[in-house]
């Protein structure tokens, strides 16, 4: 498939913690552009961390943190919402589904699924399977434990 979205970030953060900033920005840049993406270099994603289609439309703020075995498809958005501070915390082992946009200061708990164009507004438990406009628990399962 070649470089993904996901690619460009790791070598950006990587070229950070070398000390070389300036090409570490053109790297990331060149992502964001090829992917129609932005994966900040300050959000902190697990390396198990997977993005559906190579990463193509996703936007993940700088501070987002995203746990261990999460996949992201295509076209979410992890953000912080306007006028209040805060960005979203997504857990180990989570699913969030096409389109979806996880706004705010937000938790998403281990194990939880995220419905394709949900928009998450509040805080989603463990296990939990939320859609909808805003989205809302359809159904909870016990989370799966760490290993």
């Amino acid at each position: 498939m070649g470089p993904t979205a996901l690619t460009f970030y790791r070598a950006a953060k990587r070229l950070q913690a070398l000390q070389v900033p300036r090409l570490a920005n053109v790297v990331a840049t060149v992502g964001d552009r090829i992917h129609n993406s932005h994966v900040d270099t300050k959000a902190a994603l697990h390396p198990t961390v997977e993005l559906g289609y190579g990463g193509i439309g996703v936007i993940i703020a700088p501070g987002v943190e995203i746990g261990e075995k999460s996949f992201i498809s295509q076209n979410v958005s992890l953000e912080p919402l306007p006028g209040r501070d805060g960005v979203p915390r997504v857990g180990r082992d989570v699913y969030i589904g096409v389109g979806a946009q996880i706004l705010g200061p937000v938790t998403i708990g281990d194990g939880a699924k995220i419905g394709a164009n949900a928009l998450v507004l509040e805080d989603v438990a463990p296990g939990a399977t939320v859609a909808g406009i805003p989205a809302r628990e359809l159904k909870r399962q016990e989370p799966p434990t760490g290993t």
